[in-house]
């Protein structure tokens, strides 16, 4: 690690990847649940609803992993200290398993 290397104790990109995997891991699944139960009286009341839940589901685990791996790769190539890994390797791996389950609706 060189001399320029950012000190910082938590960089936003390391809480930004931990919290959203665990948005992912606690939030969606309640989240489909109760959009189950939402009765849908017209097309436009289904699409809102099934946009939503797809843009949950999809989007909150691509940005775990798309910012855990950015602040990885920073910290790889030594340009920031090693604070903060632990959250960016939390928020990858919360990320990558809700998008293979993501595929079973058991596990929802």
């Amino acid at each position: 690690m060189n001399d320029k290397v950012k000190l910082e104790k938590y960089r936003s990109l390391s809480i930004t990847a931990l919290v959203m995997g665990l948005l992912t891991v606690v939030a969606i699944p309640q989240i489909f649940r109760w959009s189950t139960n939402i009765p849908v009286y017209n097309l436009g009341e289904l699409l809102i609803k099934l946009t939503t839940v797809f843009i949950l589901a999809i989007g909150l685990p691509l940005i775990a992993i798309i910012t855990g791996s950015i602040d990885l790769r920073r910290i790889k190539t030594g340009r920031l200290s090693n604070k903060g890994k632990g959250f960016d390797i939390t928020g990858v791996v919360l990320g990558a398993i809700f998008m293979i389950l993501l595929d079973d609706d058991r596990y929802l």
